[in-house]
């Protein structure tokens, strides 16, 4: 791994035939030379395995699939563990044509930036380019991340709903999103195929394929986690849009803004920060069917463990 590159995590579940049809290992590195890709792989590809290998890419199997929620956080803190100020996390089924997307996620962003490209049109697009979810291509800094607590809900197990929970959170709690089609790229669009196709494109930047929801054996698969996680969502997010356990829901914007006179915009208070983030303990979601406790801790220390064994670093006895 050459942490000197840019970072670009990729999660991916069952996307092999499309990710080395997009991304063949003949071009990858004449193309992608100044990235490190580190794949997470939740399907155990082996095709994906002998790709990294191929590519000088890494790749870590997790034991268990825990899907975009658990994902996206292992892809956090594992960022973190790296030192790195800033990655990229996208998933298997993004089609990047080029660099020029990569390249624009590394400009220098401030820690508090988290620049996306969305997934879907301008017509699900408010005025200031911000969108329901935080989509499957976009850059962070995990200290940021992990410091405000801007991990995904991991009541959402596996998939469904959790990213766009924590683009609401990001969202209410005032972190500078920013849709950089919107800015960079105002003359673009992301466009959805003709039916029955599932993918999303922006012209000589990037397709979003949709790849495991749209391929037949595993859309069921989709349907079974988005009703698993559909009563949590609904009551986490009840009353007027804000958390149930949030505590000023009777007091109206106005109220607030006389009460807090720091804030700007909608941005919220410290208290009120603190209350958007709040979540309920987790774990026995997963438990109850079939995972260990706390899985993306269990998969973080195996892939630990995994890399320093591959700088020579023994952990026997530890």
């Amino acid at each position: 791994m050459d942490l000197t590159k840019k970072v670009v995590f990729v999660l991916t579940y069952n996307e092999a035939d499309l990710w080395v049809k997009n991304y063949p290992v003949e071009t990858f590195n004449d193309v992608f030379g100044d990235y490190q890709f580190i794949m997470l792989d939740n399907g155990n590809q082996s095709v994906i395995e002998q790709w990294c290998n191929d590519t000088n890419s890494y790749y870590y199997a997790s034991e268990f699939n825990i899907g975009s929620s658990g994902g996206y956080n292992w892809i956090y803190k594992v960022a973190n563990l790296l030192e790195l100020n800033r990655a990229v996390l996208t998933q298997a089924d993004v089609e990047l044509i080029g660099t020029e997307a990569l390249d624009t996620l590394f400009n220098n962003w401030t820690n508090e930036q988290i620049p996306f490209y969305p997934q879907v049109n301008k017509d699900l697009w408010d005025k200031d380019g911000h969108v329901y979810n935080l989509g499957q291509l976009y850059s962070f800094n995990p200290a940021f991340i992990l410091k405000n607590n801007f991990t995904i809900d991991e009541n959402y197990v596996v998939t469904h709903y959790d990213d766009a929970d924590v683009m609401r959170r990001m969202r209410e709690w005032g972190v500078d999103l920013i849709n950089v089609l919107h800015r960079e790229y105002p003359h673009l669009n992301c466009v959805q195929g003709a039916p029955p196709s599932t993918t999303h494109v922006v012209d000589g930047l990037y397709t979003v394929h949709h790849y495991s929801s749209s391929k037949s054996p595993n859309s069921s698969n989709h349907e079974n986690w988005l009703e698993y996680n559909k009563d949590y969502h609904t009551a986490k997010w009840g009353g007027n849009g804000m958390p149930n356990q949030y505590p000023h829901s009777d007091v109206t914007w106005e109220q607030i803004h006389q009460q807090d006179a720091t804030l700007r915009g909608d941005r919220l208070n410290e208290l009120q920060k603190f209350n958007i983030n709040m979540v309920l303990p987790h774990s026995e979601r997963w438990t109850r069917l079939g995972y260990y406790p706390y899985p993306v801790e269990h998969e973080i220390n195996r892939f630990w463990k995994q890399y320093l064994t591959s700088l020579g670093i023994s952990m026997q006895g530890k």
